[in-house]
């Protein structure tokens, strides 16, 4: 027969040694003596795990209120039939006018029908930031409208004149807008002999030689042609699915390395320094980053579809691809992976450059951790990147 606990401060507590169940989270009933402070562990303990938990920011789209209304084209708004439609153009964060102050430009892309008539009725949008959250577009006034169809741009400063350049870069040709440091710039590509005409998808600049004067590397996707374009074939389906062909089955264009002669010019020097692509690999991101710390700036180029590039700098004007034998080619089960962004970042602080890569739908984006020694490990399900 089963009696009550009395004086237990529970009076539905069954006999238990004298215990009653005083902690509501207790998986168990608690002495008198001891649930003051198992409660009191128990809440905090509770409390710690809620901060552990990542508090997930939240954002307001704010750009009609700070006055930036382009709208950006990229073919057909309704329909993207084409690889070229498919691939954005992005921006680039640059303080122009020296105030200390992001300024943004904003590429703007074309379509089909405009390309093929050179018709440059899609400019690009330069903001100049206001200071108070708002921006103003100066792109008339700072002579940046570009008008092909852009796919990325680069601000650095190409001169040394303390004051940011921009690259733009394009479905052919590009653009080299110096800074007048007046808030305007001058379009200089044809003197400094940097208007790659090819469908470039990225530039990077850096001082590879370490000369002084910052080098610019512009990745290549593909040898496209708007008058023939891929509308049925083995790579024109994804899972089963009908797709804009490529760019598989299409060729790729190479890439380019341009040195800085410090005058102004530039050079073409990617074949003798060993980055010009050969293979075709269909490059759309790129990234300086000092991988084996000796000094020199190295070179990593995202591939879609095919292996990643990592050209080591040999310290001579040259540089050897080591992408496979390092371990950044290809993923951990030894996949080609559609490689798009990619970033060089120390990220466990281990005086290493590590590399994240991201990747087209229904795959992981890669993280390869640097071991130091030349070698990286795809440490994406380690680190928890993998759903």
């Amino acid at each position: 027969m089963r009696r009550r606990a009395e004086g237990q401060g529970s009076r539905g507590a069954e006999e238990r040694g004298g215990c009653v169940p005083l902690c509501p989270s207790a998986p168990l009933p608690l002495c008198p003596s001891s649930h003051l402070l198992l409660c009191s562990t128990a809440a905090l303990l509770s409390l710690a795990v809620s901060q552990l938990q990542p508090v997930v920011p939240t954002f307001v789209d704010r750009a009609r209120d700070a006055g930036i209304n382009t709208l950006v084209v990229s073919g057909d708004p309704k329909e993207k039939r084409y690889l070229i439609e498919s691939v954005g153009g992005g921006l680039a964060v640059i303080d122009y006018d020296n105030d200390g102050w992001m300024d943004l430009y904003i590429v703007n892309g074309a379509t089909i029908e405009s390309a093929r008539a050179g018709n440059k009725k899609f400019s690009s949008a330069l903001y100049r930031n206001n200071r108070d959250g708002t921006f103003t577009n100066v792109t008339a006034k700072a002579g940046v409208a570009n008008g092909y169809w852009g796919k990325g741009a680069l601000a650095a400063d190409f001169n040394n004149d303390g004051f940011q350049d921009l690259y733009v870069v394009n479905y052919g040709p590009n653009i080299l807008y110096i800074n007048n440091r007046d808030g305007t710039f001058t379009d200089v590509t044809a003197k400094a002999g940097v208007g790659d005409p090819r469908w470039s998808s990225a530039a990077v600049a850096a001082d590879y030689d370490r000369d002084g004067d910052l080098d610019l590397f512009v990745v290549n996707y593909l040898d496209y042609d708007l008058d023939r374009l891929p509308v049925s074939g083995k790579f024109c389906s994804y899972r089963g699915i009908p797709v804009a062909c490529g760019p598989r089955g299409l060729k790729g264009a190479g890439d380019t390395l341009y040195r800085n002669n410090g005058d102004g010019t530039f050079t073409d020097v990617s074949e003798q320094a060993g980055v010009a692509d050969r293979e075709g690999f269909y490059g759309l991101g790129a990234a300086w980053g000092d991988y084996n710390n000796d000094g020199w700036p190295d070179l990593f180029v995202a591939n879609d579809t095919t292996p990643n590039y990592l050209y080591r700098n040999n310290g001579n004007g040259t540089f050897t691809e080591v992408g496979a034998p390092a371990g950044v080619a290809y993923s951990e089960d030894g996949r080609e992976q559609a490689s798009m962004g990619v970033e060089f970042e120390d990220i466990d602080n281990d005086g290493w450059l590590d590399i994240m890569v991201t990747n087209f739908s229904d795959d992981y984006s890669t993280l390869y951790r640097n071991g130091g020694h030349g070698f990286f490990r795809d440490d994406s399900f380690a680190a928890g990147l993998v759903a």
